[in-house]
């Protein structure tokens, strides 16, 4: 489970760098990465019985389906963005610091996008996955770089 949620870990800092990196650099880790990401979200797909079609639709906008929804929020769990059933701002910065903390004006932009983020994601939810969906959605929004839609 260590090794696993550092790989989670991995994959999402190489998505937020690829947002702010250089492309030439990045098309063999990327590869790497992609394979890292799909065998981790088999093993979220495998804890909720989703299938290869419910991972499908996370290269759309958000909100998705609930089995799509439940991807997201095993996946936010493992790299610390949700923790407790709750958003985390604490969790996001932890996971975005690393590629940004050079950059002053990113790290405050992610700074923004995180407190923002506090304030609007919704923790009442009619469905268990809805907390994927009002993270991803909230993200996205003020920080568009950062959805993975290759």
């Amino acid at each position: 489970m260590f090794v696993l949620k550092h790989i989670v870990t991995f994959y999402i800092l190489w998505i937020i760098s690829s947002a702010f990196g250089d492309q030439e650099k990045e098309s063999h880790l990327g590869d790497v990465v992609k394979r890292t990401l799909i065998a981790t979200a088999h093993v979220c797909m495998d804890h909720i019985n989703a299938t290869v079609t419910d991972l499908e639709y996370l290269r759309e906008e958000p909100p998705y389906p609930e089995k799509s929804a439940c991807i997201v929020k095993c996946l936010l769990e493992k790299i610390g963005v949700v923790k407790s059933n709750k958003y985390s701002k604490i969790g996001f910065m932890a996971a975005v610091t690393p590629l940004v903390f050079t950059n002053k004006k990113k790290l405050e932009h992610m700074k923004t996008v995180s407190e923002n983020c506090d304030r609007e994601v919704n923790h009442k939810h009619e469905t268990p996955c809805q907390l994927g969906n009002e993270v991803t959605t909230c993200i996205f929004k003020y920080a568009p770089e950062l959805h993975f839609k290759a």
